[in-house]
């Protein structure tokens, strides 16, 4: 992998060149700016990593993918597809709110959305932690119903 290389996943990834050197490098901002300049060569375990977040990112879009397909399919021929609502995690605080969530997983989880609203036909719902929290009630949070809160927040009318 070449610099240029690194830059361009990092930026798909949509990692700043802060978050990349810190979550993924493990080293100074400087450090990961030699190694996109092309001025120092990438270490093996960076190669890896970037490597391994890729192979995450096309697994969850193609998954993803899946889902809404089989979503629709299982629809009665005459219903309504309106579009899927997909949770967007503006910030880390929010992302992390789920115990079981890797911290370097959040931004190429944005990049996974961003893709998506490119090719299929999705509703983006920022999350609000604190209309959630209201809707959620004593409910088991879960990735399941925050999609299930993202839908009904499609539906409700719009001011």
């Amino acid at each position: 992998m070449n610099g240029v290389t690194l830059k361009a996943i990092r930026s798909l990834l949509h990692f700043s060149q802060n978050e990349a050197a810190e979550l993924i490098g493990g080293v100074t901002l400087r450090n990961w700016s030699s190694w996109e300049a092309g001025a120092q060569k990438i270490p093996q375990d960076v190669i890896s990593m970037i490597n391994y977040l890729m192979v995450c990112r096309k697994k969850a879009i193609a998954d993803t993918q899946t889902a809404i397909k089989t979503y629709y399919q299982q629809m009665p021929a005459n219903a309504d597809k309106k579009p899927i609502a997909l949770v967007w995690y503006d910030n880390f605080e929010d992302w992390c709110t789920l115990p079981y969530r890797e911290s370097i997983m959040w931004r190429p989880q944005q990049s996974v959305i961003a893709h998506l609203i490119s090719v299929e036909n999705c509703n983006i719902v920022q999350f609000d932690a604190a209309a959630y929290e209201n809707w959620l009630g004593r409910r088991t949070d879960s990735d399941s119903m925050r999609n299930q809160w993202a839908a009904e927040q499609v539906r409700l009318p719009q001011n």
